[in-house]
């Protein structure tokens, strides 16, 4: 009987072994060569020292725990971009097959976060997270662009503060008017930084979306102030979007 019971136990050892994944592999099965969601990469619990994997497939986020091989039957959905909740699993010691599942959410602050677990009748489990990988995480989606979702144009964003100032009753032409045009339009160059969206600024007669005619915010300070002094230009006239070079 314990000669059984040592095979048996073997046996589940080899299982993990087996299906155990160094970081990098993980990282090159599940997140290689694309951007990546708020909650996607390498976190480090930090009560536990557990080393997670987080994950998309279709819109369920999943995660692979590295420091115990395994994948965790815990699931998660997207709230927002530092939101995510789902359906997570606790377990007793190496007890993987019987967990207790209960609600969990997950709240990200830059590289750091918090994983609460609530099962009934239980004070609700509460993690701290760290990011591993990537460290920088706006560097390494900015190596693959934005997507279609997250550009906005320029010129789309001046005519719409110029139509909304219409709107509440200013005349166009008047320095009240460029004022107010000017604030709606900062005001949606701050949500772009916020949002990390890339600005297109297109010239008039072109398509192009690329080089000198695309800005990306990820330096807000810098980025903003050259996106609104050109917005300014536009707004008052004293330059196109064919020259928005000299601007």
């Amino acid at each position: 009987m314990k000669k059984l019971l040592g095979i048996v136990v073997l046996g589940l050892l080899w299982c993990n072994v087996g299906f155990a994944m160094s970081q990098q592999e993980a990282i090159d099965k599940h997140l290689s060569g694309r951007k990546l969601d708020t909650l996607e990469g390498v976190w480090s619990l930090v009560e536990t020292g557990q080393i997670i994997l987080y994950f998309k497939t279709g819109n369920i986020y999943q995660f692979y725990d590295l420091t115990y091989p395994r994948y965790d039957p815990g699931r998660f959905e997207k709230g927002s971009d530092n939101y995510y909740y789902g359906r997570g699993a606790v377990f007793s010691g190496y007890d993987f097959k019987n967990p207790k599942f209960g609600n969990q959410t997950i709240s990200i602050n830059g590289n750091s976060g918090f994983l609460t677990l609530i099962i009934s009748n239980q004070q609700p489990i509460k993690w701290t997270q760290q990011r591993i990988w990537p460290t920088n995480f706006k560097a390494h989606n900015a190596k693959f662009g934005a997507s279609d979702s997250e550009k906005i144009e320029m010129a789309s964003m001046i005519d719409k503060a110029k139509d909304t100032c219409k709107i509440l009753g200013f005349t166009e032409g008047t320095d009240k008017f460029a004022d107010c045009s000017l604030k709606l339009y900062t005001q949606s160059i701050e949500l772009a930084a916020q949002n990390n969206q890339q600005v297109v600024i297109q010239n008039q007669g072109s398509t192009s979306s690329s080089g000198s005619n695309v800005m990306t915010i990820y330096d807000p300070v810098r980025d903003n102030n050259a996106l609104i002094k050109r917005g300014q230009g536009l707004i008052n006239g004293t330059c196109t979007l064919a020259n928005l070079s000299t601007c």
